[in-house]
């Protein structure tokens, strides 16, 4: 291997357009892309004379460059469409020069110069047309850096709308730079015609132009030897410093050139693409597809190191490909049934041993939507068990490729359907066990909305829900009624803010809705949002019983009470189905019915607490001394401290307002009847929101909730 004569930036360009330096399918792919920052450091490096380090080549006689696979260099960038290196398909056998390293650093310099680089910009949905606009390499020719500054050039990657702002700024596209010929006069006149005189634009544009037409920046070695072994090795050495290879990327790398059936790289990037845009999408990586094909293929070693991937093992993988991969695709639909999604899976390496099962079995897309009794049997089990080690906090962090290779062989020993006592044995043997104790039930009942095991838990808790259909956690008392100013406005005491902020993030107050119920519901109060959707009475006893919502107040200034009432009765059904067996999973499966169970008993109810004296309307004194919990005021007639007859006035904007207490605990204005003071106040007044509890007095002026206080 020879040190040889340093190339110019531009010859070594010109090398890449010509198709003479390549890419080895060895090679890893760009990963600066998403760090535009280290790009332009890259040039900031060269303008100042900094040495960027040396390159390895590699020369391929024209007999070889028919055996190995090759890629052109990345030039115009797209996070969405071509993050990938395009095949490069020779016509004849011919001499080419293959870069072993310093494929970043040339890449970088070939889209700086030549090419672009498109992002996905914030907030744009990822089909907009223009979510990806393409940026180039501009240097900002006014930039004076200070002694603070790391940078002393200002280079950066815009859109050309963006370097046409010269507010304080004068872009000029590095690629530009090509065009120029000689240095001095033609910089120099561009200088002058820009008005740029003054600035640091002319020494930048000089020493742009020497780095890229005259210095010597790529010094390289060249090696020539032609054996595949001996270039791995010297490719390994080079990029890992000799130390054990742990790097997906350079594993697959050598996949590809072991594999002789197919190109591993186009195989397994077009894979993870396809198994990421399954809706409603997910986010697996290539890591995990290549040590998916080490278990699956029963490969004894599942660990990322060189040496599994061997000339042996992957042939093993290339011939079985087909079969991991249909698996694989099978496994992502099965989850997507089961209503998981990239926001909602905390844990992706849970797909290897689902696609694990459905290889060992030989299923087909049959299984994912079969309504067979024990098919469906055979689904929930693996759902169920899918679910709780996502719950389970540690199953799917340290030692997991002890655990894939348990799992494979539980799995491989078995016969039937899902082994899932077996399963759990031998992860409780390897200290991965899935029981639940208390305290961590309390850790799950508490789940704040943003964490990702929210949807697991809320389809575990109301399994009825049909998953398959696009359904969203949402709030059961909306987050936006959380506000200082709302929660002052319906009486909630200022001493409960902090804990009503934080509850109504949280498990006990959420539950799973349709998208088109979540659109309608929005910023509605849940009691008047269930009465427009549900206008029959068994149809939203139904509804609030499937998702333990029996008892909903009616106004914001319940919320508390009624959470901890949820809370209880959330904790007491998460513990039984974390704690469930075998056979009440399978029968669950087939026998639940179409409606949920009705709500839990009394047992479940927050304690009575004492009532406040009060005055009627008449004046005569309300029953005093009786205990009851704070609810509706149907509860406050029943009980005696509101009498049928009794008359509530308020005044609004210069107008009184009156309803008379029924005996039922509604209100009436004598033409309509209102199931709550709130619905009465919004109602008559056409306020949007409103607390009627805080609205309706009595004759002496009690605002009504004091009576309940």
């Amino acid at each position: 291997m020879a040190y040889q004569i340093p190339l110019t930036i531009k010859d070594t360009l010109e090398s890449i357009a010509q198709g003479k330096f390549v890419l080895p399918a060895i090679q890893r792919e760009l990963v600066w892309a998403q760090e535009p920052e280290r790009m332009t450091r890259l040039f900031d490096s060269i303008l100042r004379g900094y040495p960027v380090g040396t390159f390895l080549f590699w020369k391929v006689t024209p007999e070889q460059s028919k055996t190995f696979h090759f890629y052109e260099f990345m030039l115009n960038w797209h996070e969405r469409k071509h993050r990938h290196n395009d095949r490069l398909h020779l016509a004849d056998p011919r001499e080419l020069t293959a870069i072993l390293d310093g494929q970043q650093r040339l890449t970088t310099l070939n889209i700086g110069l030549y090419g672009s680089l498109a992002h996905k910009l914030p907030r744009k949905r990822v089909d907009s047309i223009d979510a990806y606009p393409p940026k180039r390499l501009y240097v900002d020719l006014r930039y004076e850096p200070t002694e603070d500054d790391d940078l002393q050039f200002g280079f950066s990657f815009l859109t050309d709308e963006q370097a046409r702002d010269r507010d304080g700024h004068h872009w000029y596209r590095v690629g530009g730079i090509l065009d120029v010929v000689e240095p001095g006069e033609p910089i120099f006149e561009y200088v002058t015609e820009n008005g740029l005189t003054s600035t640091p634009a002319f020494r930048t544009l000089s020493r742009l132009w020497k780095a890229v037409h005259e210095d010597g920046v790529v010094a390289y070695f060249e090696e020539k030897e032609q054996s595949l072994s001996k270039v791995l090795d010297i490719f390994v050495r080079v990029n890992s410093g000799g130390v054990v290879l742990t790097k997906s990327d350079l594993l697959l790398s050598i996949a590809t050139a072991q594999f002789e059936g197919r190109d591993a790289r186009e195989e397994i990037h077009g894979l993870v693409d396809d198994l990421n845009d399954t809706k409603p999408g997910f986010k697996f990586t290539k890591d995990l597809v290549l040590k998916a094909g080490l278990v699956l293929t029963d490969i004894s070693d599942v660990g990322f190191r060189v040496e599994n991937f061997s000339a042996k093992n992957m042939k093993i993988l290339d011939d079985k490909w087909d079969d991991v991969e249909r698996a694989l695709r099978i496994g992502v639909k099965l989850l997507s049934s089961f209503g998981f999604s990239e926001s909602s899976l905390p844990a992706a390496s849970v797909l290897i041993p689902v696609a694990d099962y459905i290889h060992q079995r030989g299923l087909d897309d049959n299984y994912v939507t079969s309504a067979a009794p024990s098919v469906r049997q055979d689904r929930a089990l693996l759902r169920h068990w899918t679910i709780r080690t996502i719950l389970k906090p540690g199953i799917w962090g340290s030692g997991l490729d002890q655990l894939l290779r348990s799992l494979h062989q539980a799995l491989r020993d078995s016969t039937g359907g899902f082994p899932i006592d077996a399963i759990e044995a031998e992860m409780a043997r390897r200290g991965k066990s899935l029981s639940f104790d208390g305290a961590l039930l309390d850790e799950l009942v508490d789940t704040p909305y943003k964490h990702k095991r929210s949807f697991a838990l809320l389809t575990l808790l109301y399994d009825w829900v049909d998953t398959r259909n696009d359904f969203h956690v949402d709030h059961v008392f909306p987050r936006s009624l959380a506000t200082a100013a709302k929660l002052r406005a319906n009486g909630v005491p200022e001493a409960d803010f902090a804990e009503f902020a934080d509850k109504i993030e949280r498990l006990s107050n959420l539950q799973l809705l349709a998208g088109p119920e979540n659109l309608q519901k929005r910023a509605q109060l849940p009691a008047d949002w269930v009465r427009s959707q549900y206008a029959g009475e068994e149809a939203r006893n139904a509804w609030l019983a499937g998702h333990d919502l029996h008892g909903l107040p009616t106004d914001l200034v319940d919320f508390l009470p009624f959470y901890d009432r949820r809370r209880a009765v959330v904790r007491a059904r998460l513990a039984s189905l974390l704690g469930a067996g075998t056979e009440e999973i399978r029968e669950s499966a087939v026998l639940t019915p179409a409606l949920p169970p009705m709500p839990a008993s009394e047992e479940t109810a927050p304690p009575r607490v004492a009532v406040k004296h009060a005055a009627q309307a008449d004046g005569s004194e309300l029953a005093a001394g009786r205990r009851h919990y704070q609810t509706s005021l149907a509860d406050l007639v029943a009980s005696g401290i509101v009498s049928a007859g009794t008359v509530l006035h308020a005044n609004y904007r210069g107008r009184d307002y009156r309803v008379t207490v029924t005996a039922d605990g509604m209100l009436s204005d004598g033409t309509e009847r209102y199931e709550s003071p709130s619905q009465a106040a919004r109602l008559l007044t056409g306020q949007k929101a409103v607390n009627g509890w805080a609205f309706w007095m009595t004759g002496d002026g009690t605002q009504i909730r004091e009576l309940r206080t």
